[in-house]
């Protein structure tokens, strides 16, 4: 069973939801704007900033999340129901795919291979793709699939910012 449990209040307390499908707009559902703590079970599921499935984002894997960083901003959420198995990105230096490339199937500190804060654009080939603006999974979240067009790439403010990349994996 894949859902996500949201809660009003730190450590899950509070007004409580359970989705088991995307939610378009939290605001329908009473959970614009509120949400301090999530429980995931199942599938890794993305929050979004805004409502249908735009904004800035983060990524939730199966657990519990008692507190978030990001609390109260959250205007809808997706399911990855995506294929996780090999996983492929090509990270490009230039927009429009141009220039020096490096194409990555494992979790990269881009540092390690000199192509930190140099990313203009990026295609998925496989998987599901985590790229986050700095080192060890901190600060800003891109989250990318298959297919995804490269224009929500720069109005998410993550030209030349990506310094670390990880596949989501699937469960063993």
């Amino acid at each position: 069973m894949n859902k996500i449990i949201v809660f009003s209040k730190d450590a899950s307390e509070g007004r409580t939801a359970e989705f088991k499908n995307d939610v378009h707009n939290l605001e329908e559902k009473g959970f614009n704007d509120v949400i301090s703590s999530i429980k995931v079970i199942g599938a890794p599921w993305v929050a979004y900033y805004d409502k249908n499935f735009t904004g800035k984002q983060r990524v939730f894997e199966e657990g519990e999340y008692a507190i978030l960083e990001d609390k109260g901003r959250f205007s809808s959420l997706r399911m990855i129901t995506d294929d996780l198995d090999n996983p492929e990105i090509q990270l490009f230096q230039c927009a429009n795919y141009g220039g020096r490339s490096v194409i990555l199937r494992k979790e990269t500190n881009l540092h390690d291979i000199d192509f930190s804060d140099t990313t203009s654009s990026h295609k998925v080939k496989g998987g599901v793709w985590v790229l986050y603006e700095h080192v060890s999974r901190q600060g800003a979240q891109l989250v990318s699939f298959p297919g995804d067009k490269v224009p929500s790439y720069f109005s998410l403010s993550f030209n030349d910012v990506a310094s670390h990349v990880r596949p989501l994996l699937p469960k063993p």
